[in-house]
């Protein structure tokens, strides 16, 4: 046996609102299902989901880091600042090939906007 796709992932939300908020109307993800306590965006090739967790304890440490794809990393980092995200990480081309930026989502999830690396001034 041998296990070949991972179609979606669930993440617990206490902040379930909050949560929901940011993936659907911040980030404009485009939603496939949603009730008052799931709700399930469609990321092309595979499907990210949050669901309502009633009470629990907040995270403390990191538990996940989600990795969203995008043509122009500086494009959308803008466009979100004026949204309302507070950035951890400018964008900033990294030593293994992307360039991203990252904020926390309400939850605590570490969320990285990742993109092709940026060309230089001098190579346009």
């Amino acid at each position: 046996m041998r296990l070949q796709r991972l179609p979606y992932i669930t993440l617990w939300a206490l902040r379930f609102d909050e949560t929901r908020k940011l993936y659907k109307d911040i980030l404009g993800l485009p939603v496939t299902e949603e009730n008052q306590n799931f709700i399930m965006f469609d990321t092309k090739n595979s499907r990210l989901a949050f669901h309502r967790l009633p009470k629990g304890p907040k995270l403390d440490r990191p538990t996940a880091e989600l990795h969203l794809e995008v043509d122009d990393v500086d494009e959308v980092y803008n466009s979100l600042q004026r949204k309302g995200v507070k950035f951890d990480e400018k964008p900033a081309d990294k030593p293994w090939g992307t360039r991203m930026a990252s904020f926390h989502d309400p939850e605590g999830y570490t969320v990285e906007i990742i993109g092709p690396l940026k060309k230089s001034e001098s190579s346009a």
